[in-house]
């Protein structure tokens, strides 16, 4: 046992007070011109506060510190994002910063800046754009901060208006509808379905594997069976659920708010973990299936709240290639831990046996509610302490 505690220790000082996501979800607008590219992009208090070593007193910010880091932050945001124009660099240069109209959370309590890159020569048809924002800072031991940008654009001569993901270190193309060397407008640009699949695809499978909390149930379930078909079974149960749900808060049909959602998703580690050392024989029934299909239906929602923001302003079609696209990241980003992790314990069983199943359940299983605790902890500091 003491080597699980010192593990959970100093897993719990390397982590922090922080939430269970490392995801910051912000806007961009972007505008293509003749002779420049105008760009408008959101930044939150939070990511401020990280890049310019400000700490919170009392759960707030300095006015007057906030604002000089925000002004300091401009050289961040001009070095870290990088748009070229037909493979060209070009220079970047913050025109302005414009202070949040409300203070709320640092999540959703944004500065503006607004940049312009220039380009001369004929007017380029791609523009490819890259951000790496907080890359350089953890978030947790091992786990960098996801930031991750919505973005909407157009050109100065259309009124059609494009949507895109834009994620960190994945460079983005975007066609802007001028033949060069010729400036004559021609169609403006449209989204791409498998571009969108692929964003979409790749922001549930990084929402799985830097979500602590989904990835601990998940594991709770699977530590305690005993053979393939009764993993696929309770792995199946659950995935079945928050799909459902999952659909359903897309489509505004039934959604929860976070200060339940967040601790009633904790509350489900800590119940599964707790009844594989109280309960084993729980495990091996249908009611283990009940719990991972009800509990799956929480986790749903709580799969939404990484999506939602980032599919405003998709169209009708677009929608509903985010939300497979999605969906199957999740899934592959759920099997990228499980399956290993089956393995492992399968190949335990088979050369220990009793001598490792049993302890490996109880002790996992004990490492798994503590840590389920914790993030109940986190939960509920966020949604009624820290505001």
């Amino acid at each position: 046992m003491r080597p699980v505690f010192l593990f959970l220790l100093a897993f719990l000082g390397s982590v922090g007070f922080a939430s269970a996501h490392p995801l910051l979800q912000n806007a961009m607008w972007m505008q293509f011109e003749p002779t420049r590219v105008h760009v408008a992009v959101n930044v939150s208090v939070r990511e401020i506060a990280v890049a310019q070593n400000l700490v919170a007193k009392d759960d707030s910010f300095d006015g007057a510190a906030l604002s000089a880091a925000a002004e300091k932050h401009r050289d961040y945001v001009g070095q870290h994002l990088k748009v070229s124009a037909d493979g060209r660099a070009l220079t970047g240069q913050v025109l302005r910063i414009t202070d949040p109209p409300i203070f709320s959370e640092p999540e959703k309590t944004y500065y503006q800046y607004e940049l312009e890159f220039t380009f001369a020569g004929p007017t380029p048809g791609k523009i490819t754009v890259t951000q790496d924002m907080l890359r350089e800072w953890p978030y947790a031991l091992g786990t960098p901060w996801d930031v991750n940008y919505i973005v909407r654009l157009k050109r100065s001569d259309a009124n059609e208006i494009t949507t895109a993901l834009l994620r960190p270190q994945q460079p983005t193309d975007f066609s802007t509808g001028w033949s060069a060397p010729s400036t004559q407008a021609s169609e403006a640009p449209k989204a791409e379905g498998w571009r969108t699949f692929r964003e979409y695809f790749w922001h549930g499978v990084m929402h799985i594997l830097t979500g602590w909390d989904h990835l601990l149930f998940v594991a709770a379930l699977v530590i305690a069976t005993m053979n393939f078909w009764e993993m696929v079974k309770v792995i199946a149960a659950f995935t079945v659920a928050h799909t459902i749900t999952l659909a359903l808060s897309v489509f505004a049909i039934v959604r929860l708010p976070p200060w339940v959602v967040e601790p009633v998703i904790a509350i489900s580690i800590i119940f599964v973990a707790v009844e594989n050392v109280v309960r084993p024989q729980n495990a091996h029934s249908r009611l283990r299936l009940a719990v991972a299909f009800g509990f799956g239906l929480i986790h749903g929602l709580g799969f939404a709240g990484g999506l939602l923001d980032a599919m405003v302003g998709l169209p009708r079609i677009g929608t509903w290639i985010a939300l497979g696209a999605f969906s199957l990241g999740v899934e592959v980003g759920h099997q990228v831990v499980v399956l290993p992790l089956f393995g492992a314990l399968a190949a335990g069983r088979q050369q220990l046996q009793e001598r490792f199943t049993r302890p490996a359940l109880r002790y996992g299983s004990m490492f798994i509610s503590l840590c389920g605790v914790y993030y109940l902890g986190v939960a509920l500091h966020e949604q009624f302490f820290a505001r």
